[in-house]
């Protein structure tokens, strides 16, 4: 073996070896601090790409969950004044029953005609009323339909839904119980004898029927959205185990290369020392020998 002393071979081996401990103990302490496998693209550009197109997905389904959720509130809150309405369609109903008795007082016909008018002004209040979040459900606003946005992808029929059947105009009015295309313009029409009382019974039932039907559509919807729930959230899990696998840094293994790393570290910064050291001594005594 040749004797040289314008290249210390050990010395750069020793200092390559400390170069490549440094950066390995400088990535494990990042992906340590950070929790993350990949900080940069340089770590893995293939898999940051592919982590990219995850977390992109898992927004989506978490904007889709979200939007469920606030379809399964609306048709939950316009499925509760429904039943209300259909509460006040009962008791119209059972009023038009004892007005039909013929052997009432003007009194007890008058309290009962009351009662009846307060029962249809709380129907129209309630369709009014009913909103969530500022947005109307029962004044008619809706009533072509609310469309939903139930998936993460564009492609509208499997990533939307169009709830119908639920938020149509639901006054007095519309459920033609008085006005419009009812056989009575209003209460008073509806309550002047027990004979058009007694006709009024039928009326009021198939108003009644209306919003059982708009009732029990939104529970089939709701059915739905709560089964499209479970498989955003089955597909969020699956997502999200995923980005983990490629994205996030496995803590003990990246602890083991850290304190691997140190050492290395260590041992090639006390080699580079001796390495240094024995070229110049052997420089020294070759220019003892020499002189």
């Amino acid at each position: 073996m040749p004797i040289v002393i314008n290249t210390n071979v050990p010395a750069l081996k020793a200092q390559n070896a400390l170069t490549r401990a440094s950066w390995g103990l400088n990535q494990s302490l990042e992906r340590l601090t950070t929790g993350s496998k990949i900080n940069s693209a340089k770590d893995d550009p293939a898999g940051l790409y592919y982590a990219t197109g995850l977390n992109s997905q898992i927004s989506g389904v978490n904007a889709a969950y979200s939007n469920v959720q606030m379809g399964i509130n609306m048709i939950t809150t316009a499925s509760g004044d429904l039943s209300n309405i259909n509460t006040q369609l009962e008791r119209i109903k059972d009023l038009a029953t004892q007005y039909s008795n013929s052997s009432l007082t003007d009194e007890q016909k008058n309290a009962i005609k009351a009662e009846a008018k307060q029962r249809v002004e709380e129907i129209n209040r309630i369709a009014k009323e009913s909103k969530l979040n500022k947005v109307q459900l029962l004044d008619g606003t809706q009533a072509g339909g609310v469309r939903l946005q139930i998936g993460p992808n564009a492609d509208p029929a499997t990533n939307s839904l169009t709830v119908t059947g639920v938020f149509e105009k639901a006054d007095v009015e519309s459920l033609n119980l008085v006005g419009g295309s009812s056989k009575f313009a209003d209460i008073d029409a509806a309550f002047a004898n027990a004979s058009t009382a007694a006709q009024f019974i039928d009326i009021v039932q198939d108003s009644a029927d209306i919003v059982t039907e708009r009732i029990s559509t939104a529970g089939i919807y709701n059915a739905r959205l709560e089964s499209i729930t479970d498989s955003l959230i089955t597909k969020n899990e699956n997502l999200t185990s995923a980005y983990s696998t490629v994205m996030d840094a496995d803590v003990a293994a990246e602890t083991a290369n850290y304190i691997k790393n140190q050492l290395l570290q260590q041992t090639a910064s006390s080699l580079l020392t001796q390495a240094n050291q024995a070229q110049g001594v052997l420089a020294l005594k070759l220019i003892n020998a020499l002189a």
